[in-house]
């Protein structure tokens, strides 16, 4: 007698947006299977618009210029099926506004995020990523965010317990330069350390900045471990693979143990989805 066979269930597909204080995070998932991400920067009112009203259709976004899912779509088989639900979470709430017409919109503020003790001006995406923290790689979960601003967020068994906020890596640099006279803009390589004793003007701002913001996150790194021992630290954000390194090549011990995952909070609106369901 042959087997029984059952047609497997069509996976349901659904579009993840993170607004961030200077770009726009994509993600796309089908169910809980995570099929791939893009970034893009704060996008007019009439780019949303267009968006939307193709159903976030691939083309939409090659028209515009704006980046090309096509590769995430049609790896998950999902190119054409519209129109997508929309999962969002936005620092600056006025970019979701601008969407308010699209049908299958879910905003999610802290409200929706299932840890306790959160305050009412928490950014979302703190939140999010402390929470996909700890649903990921489990609790107690402390994230430093390494984006515009460097962020120190951590939880224990779905509770806040606090964190710090400081400007992040290219923040600093480009204070300097903006609000002085001499200061040239610096950039910096994100493979390798400066000279700490520098004998050029961008070579000595590179070793201030980046000696002292390491410095800063090897403190909060200790002390968080010598509360929670064995607790996790994942690092997050667009310069997270770079501190990640300049700790390695300064043979930190606290490094030996890090995570770094540019998705967390994906995974925590994920979490908030799920709840939903």
């Amino acid at each position: 007698m042959n087997p029984e066979t059952t047609a497997a269930k069509p996976l349901s597909p659904w579009l993840a947006l993170v607004v961030g204080n200077s770009r726009l995070h994509w993600g796309l998932f089908a169910d809980n299977q995570w099929l791939g991400g893009w970034h893009t920067d704060h996008l007019s009112a009439a780019q949303m618009q267009a968006l939307a009203s193709a159903n976030f259709a691939a083309h939409r976004w090659e028209r515009l210029e704006l980046g090309l899912p096509s590769p995430i779509m049609q790896a998950g088989g999902l190119e054409g099926r519209s129109p997508l639900p929309l999962w969002a979470a936005a620092v600056v709430p006025s970019v979701l506004d601008q969407l308010v017409f699209y049908p299958h919109l879910h905003r999610v503020d802290l409200g929706q995020v299932p840890l306790s003790g959160l305050y009412p001006t928490l950014g979302i995406d703190r939140a999010l990523a402390v929470l996909g923290a700890g649903k990921t790689y489990g609790w107690p979960s402390l994230v430093i965010d390494c984006g515009t601003a460097l962020t120190y967020t951590a939880a224990d068994q779905g509770g806040l317990v606090g964190g710090a906020i400081a400007p992040g890596l290219g923040l600093q640099l480009k204070t300097l330069n903006t609000f002085t006279d001499q200061l040239p803009k610096v950039l910096v390589d994100p493979e390798q350390l400066p000279h700490r004793w520098a004998l050029a003007t961008p070579d000595a701002m590179a070793s201030g900045v980046i000696y002292t913001l390491l410095a800063g996150v090897r403190d909060f790194i200790a002390d968080w471990q010598q509360h929670y021992p064995g607790g996790q630290v994942v690092l997050t954000g667009g310069d997270g693979a770079a501190i990640a390194t300049y700790l390695a090549q300064q043979k930190s011990p606290l490094s030996t143990h890090l995570i770094q995952d540019d998705n967390l909070a994906f995974w925590g609106l994920r979490a908030c989805r799920q709840q939903t369901l």
